[in-house]
């Protein structure tokens, strides 16, 4: 890797990263390229093992091509530069104020530290925010959440004017902090690794990004939790524990009663969590039974339907699989008259459908095709939004199977959205049915309920904190309450747990957003539209002074997300319409 050498920079920085790594699979490496890709920040990702041309640092016109360095490694500049060649580097960063990250370094005396006092697994160590720590993160409280699976050095500062502490261990040792060369460049250190799933990484990745960058750069993120639950007001079958099956039979059949109804109500409006409930208006038509026409879970949900959000789920839950698309429609709209009759608001253009049928399933064996007539029923009804299953993958263009899990995906004018599935079955009400379920299926090595929860409020906490505004969906017999061992239901012991971390490791004034299913399609094809942006290089953008200047090289007006502007709201963060050309934005006034 080389420095260009044409001329001394001028202020002019690029509004990019580099991510450099040796040889690209390095967890903070693979941490940060998917950090960096979900909020939308243009980077360039470089491994040294790949390295086959030059890299510039500074542009034709003298300026800074990057906004700072993120190393995977410490020492990749050393292997990657020439002693002169680093001796420009030096001098770029010095004169624009440009930044480094070294995301996984061995502390001594070039990182302002002395040599580590202990090694080892870092769940074994309390990490807390040091005053500093606190200007550099402010949205954390005291504790940093630590997920099994890093290693650490611990090290004291060589002095505090060397090394400024911002997360800290057991007396006086650094976990991360801010190395002050004696000429003048910063350089954050973190002596711990973190792959791109452990939440210590992902929690600490925005704050880092915003000290790379002077809390101006593209891209934006924020904190999504999106909960549904399907199937409201029908009846789920019943998992047997002692036949190890789902029992099918009508009277093993579960449905949330009045009082499970009123549960849901009380647990949202004190927690401040919406639901949002994917109903099936057969499903009150058949408990009216003997003509009676009263349902009272129907009749609760309705004293608290301010209380949640509501999706059509289709009328009777039937499988779309192989209907036709009269049969397809009637699904849809017999369930949106049936919900206008009792005076229940569902969301509009929005659907999920049965069991996600109807839609390709290519995890199923063997896999099972789109249903020819869905993309005009649901055209015809107006559904723009209808969800998928995240954890499958579905065909990509023409047919093939390229989208992997989690994409975004078309059925006709409509956009399958999709929903992250959780370990709580939908014929489980009790610890034990889940338990006995996840055995069967193979999980051999879940041995408790506590472990499922664990493990499972860990995964949705991560996704909160990765910008992935996808809903996490669960079924009405995992809201199902009584006495013993469900007493609390399934879901709110999930829910707590991840509101507990929540609760525990973030300030009380961030906000956990939660977007309805429509909502959730437009983020999605807003960020999909972003990366297809960056791809073809349509948009760049630079600092200079206290200005941002925007290019948009395409022939129409472009969104783009930014961070640190005036125009993109009172927070400076959000998506800024920008026309073709020049467009020359404030940077939003420091506090």
């Amino acid at each position: 890797m080389k420095f260009n050498r044409r001329k001394r920079a001028v202020p002019r920085i690029r509004m990019q990263l580099l991510l450099l790594g040796l040889t690209g699979a390095e967890p903070a490496f693979t941490g940060w390229s998917l950090g960096l890709t979900r909020a939308g920040v243009p980077f360039e990702a470089v491994a040294l093992k790949d390295l086959t041309t030059p890299n510039e640092f500074v542009d034709a016109s003298g300026g800074a091509r990057y906004q700072g360095i993120i190393l995977s490694d410490a020492g990749l500049i050393e292997m990657a530069l020439e002693p002169a060649d680093r001796e420009l580097l030096e001098d770029l960063e010095r004169d624009l104020g440009l930044r480094r990250l070294t995301a996984y370094a061995y502390p001594g005396p070039e990182h302002g530290l002395l040599t580590p006092t202990w090694s080892g697994k870092l769940e074994e160590v309390e990490a807390r925010l040091t005053p500093a720590g606190r200007r550099v993160f402010p949205y954390l409280s005291e504790r940093l959440p630590i997920d099994p699976g890093s290693w650490v050095y611990l090290a004291r500062p060589e002095s505090p004017e060397r090394f400024e502490t911002l997360v800290a261990g057991p007396e006086d040792t650094a976990l991360v902090g801010i190395h002050r060369h004696g000429d003048g460049r910063e350089e954050m250190v973190q002596l711990f690794d973190a792959n791109p799933y452990q939440s210590q990484g992902q929690i600490l990745r925005r704050g880092q990004l915003d000290w790379l960058t002077g809390g101006t750069h593209l891209g934006y993120e924020r904190n999504y939790l999106s909960v549904q639950v399907d199937d409201v007001l029908l009846a789920n079958h019943s998992w047997s524990v002692n036949g190890h099956r789902s029992d099918q039979r009508p009277e093993a059949r579960m449905r949330m009663s009045a009082a499970d109804g009123e549960h849901a109500a009380r647990w949202v409006r004190s927690r401040g969590l919406r639901l949002d409930l994917a109903c099936n208006g057969a499903g009150s038509r058949d408990a009216g039974g003997n003509g009676s026409g009263a349902d009272p879970l129907l009749g609760t949900l309705l004293e608290h339907r301010d209380a949640f959000g509501w999706i059509n789920h289709t009328y009777e839950h039937r499988n779309l699989d192989t209907l036709s698309q009269a049969e397809i429609e009637a699904e849809i709209k017999d369930n949106v008259s049936w919900a206008a009759a009792v005076g229940i608001d569902v969301e509009q253009n929005a659907l999920v459908t049965g069991a996600h049928t109807g839609l390709a399933n290519l995890a199923q064996d063997p896999p099972q095709p789109e249903n020819v007539h869905m993309r005009a029923a649901l055209r015809a009804q107006g559904i723009r939004y209808v969800a998928c299953d995240a954890s499958r993958p579905y065909p990509g263009a023409g047919g093939s199977a390229t989208a992997a899990p989690g994409s975004l995906f078309s059925v006709g004018t409509a956009v399958a959205v999709p929903r992250h599935p959780t370990a709580l079955p939908h014929d489980a009400a009790t610890a034990s049915q889940v338990l006995d379920r996840l055995r069967s299926g193979g999980q051999a090595g879940v041995l408790t309920f506590d472990q499922v929860v664990v493990g499972e409020s860990r995964r949705i906490f991560n996704a909160v904190l990765s910008n992935d505004p996808r809903p996490h969906y669960f079924h009405q017999s995992n809201l199902i309450t009584g006495g013993g061992e469900n007493a609390s239901a399934l879901m709110y012991t999930l829910l707590d747990a991840v509101l507990e971390r929540w609760n525990e490791h973030l300030r009380d004034d961030v906000t956990l957003l939660q977007p309805t299913l429509s909502e959730v399609g437009r983020l999605l094809l807003r960020q999909q539209a972003w990366q297809l942006v960056r791809a073809v290089g349509s948009i760049r953008a630079y600092i200079d002074g206290g200005r941002v200047t925007v290019v948009n090289d395409a022939p129409s007006a472009l969104e783009v997300p930014l961070t640190g502007v005036a125009a993109a709201g009172s927070d400076g963060c959000g998506w800024v319409r920008v026309e073709p050309g020049e467009t020359t934005l404030e940077l939003l006034p420091q506090t």
